[in-house]
């Protein structure tokens, strides 16, 4: 036996038993393999869609958050602005009448003191 094996056709004999033997379970291991890789490839794509969802989920209700907030500063900015724009029509209208006031003084100044 020792030497069918150390002779040439031997060791290729030797050897197409081994790999004929090996073949079987090796294709299974890989049949099993990329099984197991595609079940882990359909988790991970599971978890980025349900990640993706709550991510768009939040983007919604920090945008309705952010709107509501712009609402509310932009009403207080309004007030803000009416009360401004009145206040500057009255100092206007005073200004105003000050300036007519003292217009008219001097003309009636020296009409009371020609008297």
């Amino acid at each position: 036996m020792n030497k069918t094996i150390r002779s040439a056709p031997g060791l290729a004999l030797a050897a197409l038993l081994a790999l004929s033997g090996a073949a079987p379970a090796h294709s299974q291991s890989t049949a099993e393999s990329v099984a197991n890789k595609a079940s882990g490839v359909a988790v991970k794509v599971e978890r980025a869609i349900e990640r993706g969802v709550k991510a768009a989920a939040s983007g919604v209700e920090r945008g309705l958050t952010a709107a509501a907030s712009g609402v509310q500063r932009g009403a207080q900015v309004a007030a803000s602005g009416v009360e401004r724009g009145a206040r500057a029509a009255s100092d206007a209208a005073g200004t105003a009448a000050r300036k007519v006031g003292v217009a008219a003084k001097p003309a009636s100044a020296p009409a009371s003191a020609g008297k």
